[in-house]
């Protein structure tokens, strides 16, 4: 099954005439039969929050299970401008218990760039199984192309506990170069429990 991408972005720029943008990431994982998305840009902390609620509906986040946030970033935030900004904890109280089995995705410089503790509160109080991100500022182009990578390896497996660590793996080792040069962070919540198999008891005979 197709994991769909919910892409919220935020103004690169000022400049109104600037069309940086990641749209043609969407756009190329959706022509190539990859997955589908949903994108909208947000310009204000208000228009975040309600695009945000929105995911969160069943219908949508059912369909929708990676949450792509692509925005300004510093230390623990993501900003929406020079002077609106969202913590890691204002952005788990907005998605308190609705993203679990899920991925949240920081296409934003240095908002992993926090401490362990703080990652896992995150992880912990929306339920997301894992979330993504940088430590440090990233160079456009090669986070561009890092990011339609991980987008893809994020559809090679279940998003359950095995999934997820195969996906992680996978991110790490065969992307391992842009993985180190970008400071990325994978961090997979240590809160969820996922059932174990039983194993089956032969008999004696």
């Amino acid at each position: 099954m197709k994991k769909g991408i919910y892409c919220l972005e935020g103004l690169w720029t000022h400049d109104l005439q600037n069309k940086s943008t990641v749209l043609p990431i969407l756009e190329l994982l959706h022509k190539g039969s990859i997955c589908n998305y949903i994108y909208h840009a947000c310009a204000t902390k208000e228009e975040l929050e309600f695009f945000l609620k929105k995911w969160k509906q069943k219908s949508i986040i059912s369909k929708y299970p990676i949450l792509y946030l692509a925005f300004h970033g510093k230390k623990g935030h993501i900003f929406i401008t020079n002077k609106s900004k969202l913590s890691l904890k204002d952005l788990a109280t907005i998605l308190e218990n609705s993203a679990q089995g899920k991925v949240i995705f920081f296409a934003s410089c240095e908002t992993l760039n926090a401490g362990g503790k703080t990652i896992q509160s995150f992880l912990k109080k929306t339920n997301a199984i894992a979330t993504i991100g940088y430590k440090q500022e990233v160079d456009w182009m090669l986070a561009t192309a890092f990011e339609l990578l991980v987008l893809d390896a994020l559809q090679q497996d279940r998003f359950d506990s095995q999934g997820i660590e195969k996906i992680e793996t996978k991110i790490k080792t065969e992307y391992g170069n842009l993985y180190q040069t970008l400071d990325c962070r994978m961090v997979i919540n240590k809160y969820l429990h996922f059932p174990r198999t039983r194993k089956k008891t032969q008999s004696a005979h």
